[in-house]
């Protein structure tokens, strides 16, 4: 059984400890605040039998604990890796993993001097169904992948941390990840950014973000629209010379289409569990990789990781 901590109390947090009470293979033995008071009411609230820690700094010491999951606001996660990481903790880091790529290189090049575990969580990419749409593709049944498009939005401009510059907010740093993760899964790494057109607040926070993509050959174009100003469909389509796989919701999978280039549908996949078992499916594919030794995540390697910060580093830079 993987002992998890939670480092950090926030909303995405209790979904998480939510999510992972029926576990197997993992459990939520530590929760951390700054507060502890905080600690105690969010472990009362969402995992009872977890040990409350009044500090970051004692969960990273603490012996009971086998990864830590770092899900406090976007412009720590760097301090708090490095933390966790200096005290040989393996680590899962919300996304964005860091504020830019310089941090995600200094943060693996830590861990990798310390034989430790580092993974994002990016929960999409241990998704069966993200799995199976690449399995599709491998197997050539869309043929050469010519056009990908996706989009993520939702009505959460008045949440007050995605407004503040100094906790890293806007629409792309916290759903933008998606879709860049979701051009690299499909596109291909040897993709460049060619165009960003991003609505800007007053104190600089994108209210949303389009972006074209394409391929360094040129061979396939990319383009993605993310915005926390409304509730979009989520949907996402990858284009071949054969076919296409239609996507419902990449925040989240619930179904995956393969259809011919005519739009004849050839079979379809449904996730039937619940929406937050999908942060079950990243915490266990941890275990199992710590299980084995490895310090990183084959569904999600550093190299990938480290290729989304930059671009997120350029995207930011063409706002």
């Amino acid at each position: 059984m993987l002992r998890v901590g939670i480092l950090g109390c926030g909303s995405i947090a209790a979904k998480v400890a939510e999510s992972l009470k029926d576990s197997k293979k993992v459990a939520v033995t530590g929760v951390a605040s700054r507060e502890r008071n905080k600690a105690k009411k969010f472990a009362a609230a969402h995992c009872p039998d977890a040990k409350v820690f009044g500090g970051y700094e004692k969960l990273a010491a603490s012996d009971d604990i086998d990864l830590i999951y770092i899900a406090t606001p976007n412009t720590y996660h760097y301090e708090h890796a490095i933390l966790c990481i200096k005290e040989y903790k393996n680590v899962l880091i919300e996304k964005p993993f860091a504020m830019s790529k310089a941090e995600t290189d200094s943060i693996f090049f830590e861990a990798k001097n310390r034989g430790v575990f580092v993974a994002e969580a990016m929960w999409t990419s241990y998704l069966p169904l993200h799995k199976k749409a690449l399995e599709w593709i491998a197997e050539g049944r869309i043929g050469a992948v010519k056009y990908v498009a996706a989009n993520l939005g939702y009505d959460i401009e008045n949440v007050p941390r995605l407004n503040s510059p100094v906790l890293g907010g806007g629409s792309y740093l916290d759903l933008g990840v998606y879709t860049t993760n979701f051009a690299l899964s499909f596109m291909g790494n040897d993709i460049r950014v060619s165009r960003v057109f991003a609505r800007m607040t007053s104190s600089g926070i994108d209210r949303d973000t389009s972006y074209c993509m394409e391929s360094e050959d040129g061979s396939i174009l990319g383009n993605f629209y993310v915005t926390m100003c409304a509730n979009t469909d989520k949907d996402a389509v990858v284009t071949g010379e054969k076919g296409k796989i239609k996507f419902n919701n990449i925040n989240n999978y619930r179904k995956i289409a393969l259809y011919t280039a005519d739009d004849v549908l050839i079979e379809e996949v449904i996730d039937e569990e619940e929406y937050l078992h999908g942060y079950v499916y990243e915490f266990e594919a941890c275990a199992d990789a710590i299980s084995k030794g490895l310090i990183q995540a084959p569904d999600m390697p550093w190299s990938k990781t480290t290729r989304i910060a930059q671009i997120n580093d350029t995207i930011r830079s063409m706002m």
